[in-house]
């Protein structure tokens, strides 16, 4: 059944806090894992704890470890893997329809043997500890969690993705997790059902139950995207491995503080975060922008994003000849391409996002002029129009300024008005210009905070 209202979503997409997930999770929780040790929620980690134990030395506990050490099984692998396995009758089983010999497919650092052989000692981890009886009796929390992100998935428009790729994610499993923090993850199953879906982490309230921020939607489009985006860029990889090649050792060291350490990774989330951005152009949200976000992945790393944006305008200029975005792959193949043999031109237009000042009056460092009592400061680039100033340091003090607040003359121009009957003659006053509030409209900020400083007249 297809969608064809966004009123209607909330009955089509909806989180489910899986037994299945919530077992994995605890389970690398107690061997160790640091990102799934966490105390988001305290009364259910520590309910976790308590009841769990007594089975650390668990034959599963010591596995998890040695796999995590020889194979790397970690942060996403735990739902690549949990995505395949199901729980009937009181058992941890692998998914009828899934093929485990197919299980690299989904995430190389799994081979069928590791997998069966977690499979088999997590079911008998599961009837040592009882695990169901943990599960039922924690049911009430998991009912908060599922209704709380369902007020999230209800302003999913679940059109946008049948328009952009032909079908919808109506189908997609949406997991409430519980004991993995924050962390976001997509997965695919390897059954002949297409089984896919994504986890949700989550904070918590004053009370201690799971909360979901409203920007957590960014979160889940990006996820549910990945589904979507994977599978066209790989089908074209091929032809754009060459200009990967080129345009990732300019990144390299901003794209492994992202965790992305390898041109195909780099790759993936550029074409993901550009659907990404598409998606709430089309679709504005409170508090962020596509703007917003543009300026956020070219900070991150992705310093061709403006371009890819501007590039996606052809594809929305002509929708009579492309119908999804898979019709639209040759172009951005061709994107990619023209993208790494101008990547030198992408780095000078990126030097110069960032808006910075061109003129001041009074200079910085200098004696304020008599009669002069306005500092104006000109930037080089339209502004958004935002402020903010704080204190240079425990020596110079700020300047006492007029009734009047700071104002922005016109887009470039930003004044501050000093109240000089109130300044010390012979004394040395400062602030400093807060980057993060000083953005172009672009939403660029300045590159470093801008101190300036003055010294009264001794006369």
């Amino acid at each position: 059944m297809l969608l064809c209202a966004i009123n209607n979503i909330s009955a089509q997409v909806k989180s489910q806090v899986k037994e299945s997930f919530e077992l994995t999770s605890i389970a690398f929780r107690l061997a160790g894992a640091e990102e799934y040790i966490n105390n988001t929620i305290p009364g259910y980690t520590a309910d976790i704890d308590n009841y769990f134990s007594k089975y650390r030395e668990h034959k599963l506990i010591s596995y998890i470890k040695k796999i995590r050490e020889e194979q790397g099984i970690a942060y996403d692998a735990v739902p690549a893997a949990t995505g395949c396995i199901e729980i009937k009758r009181g058992k941890v089983i692998i998914d009828p329809q899934c093929d485990a010999s197919k299980i690299s497919m989904i995430d190389s650092r799994w081979t069928e043997e590791s997998f069966r052989t977690f499979v088999r000692l997590l079911n008998d981890f599961y009837r040592q500890t009882k695990f169901k009886d943990f599960y039922t009796l924690h049911r009430g929390l998991y009912d908060i969690a599922e209704t709380r992100l369902n007020t999230i998935l209800v302003d999913l428009n679940a059109e946008w993705f049948k328009s952009m790729f032909g079908e919808g994610p109506e189908n997609t499993i949406v997991v409430a997790s519980l004991c993995n923090g924050p962390g976001n993850y997509a997965f695919n199953g390897i059954t002949k059902g297409e089984k896919r879906g994504i986890v949700i982490g989550c904070s918590t309230d004053k009370e201690g139950n799971p909360a979901y921020s409203r920007f957590l939607i960014t979160v889940i489009v990006h996820e549910l995207l990945h589904h979507y985006t994977n599978p066209c860029l790989a089908q074209y990889w091929s032809q754009i491995d060459s200009a990967s090649q080129i345009i990732y050792p300019h990144v390299k060291e901003k794209m492994a503080k992202l965790a992305y350490g390898s041109t195909n990774s780099t790759m993936i989330e550029w074409f993901n975060n550009l659907l990404t951005i598409m998606y709430f152009k089309d679709n504005p949200n409170r508090g962020f922008t596509a703007t917003h976000l543009t300026a956020w992945r070219q900070h991150e790393g992705f310093i061709w994003m403006e371009r890819s944006m501007t590039f996606m305008e052809h594809f929305r200029n002509h929708r009579n000849l492309y119908s999804t975005i898979k019709d639209f792959m040759p172009e951005i193949v061709s994107f990619v391409n023209y993208t790494a043999s101008d990547f030198d031109n992408v780095l000078k237009e990126y030097d110069n996002k960032e808006p910075y000042i061109t003129d001041i009056f009074p200079i910085s460092n200098s004696t304020l002029p008599l009669g002069i009592d306005t500092i104006q400061i000109r930037f080089s680039k339209p502004m958004f129009g935002a402020y903010g100033i704080r204190p240079l340091d425990d020596k110079r003090i700020s300047p006492p300024y007029t009734d009047y607040q700071p104002f922005w003359k016109d887009k470039y121009t930003f004044c501050i008005i000093l109240d000089r009957s109130k300044l010390e003659k012979g004394k040395t006053y400062g602030f400093k210009l807060n980057r993060a509030f000083f953005q172009s409209e672009k939403t660029y900020p300045m590159k470093e905070d801008f101190p300036y400083t003055f010294k009264m007249p001794d006369e």
